[in-house]
């Protein structure tokens, strides 16, 4: 039986993290590493390390967007 354990949730949260930042780096031909500091300094990124939220199990592309949104800002 599948358990949502905190080890389950911190892996997923990292990613996550991984593939929002690889997708946003290729779709807009930004340095990974670039991305990469604009993300953890993000709210998406507190929103969706905070296990309360439950964004660790949402849709990535809307996470996507919610990242994208903010850092066109």
């Amino acid at each position: 039986m599948f358990s949502l354990t905190d080890e389950v949730i911190e892996n997923t949260i990292s990613s996550t993290s991984g593939m929002i930042v690889t997708s946003v780096s290729e779709s807009l031909n930004i340095p990974i590493s670039d991305v990469s500091e604009q993300f953890l300094a993000s709210n998406t990124f507190a929103l969706l390390r905070d296990k309360e939220t439950g964004y660790y199990w949402d849709s990535i592309g809307e996470l996507i967007d919610m990242f994208l949104s903010e850092i066109s800002k």
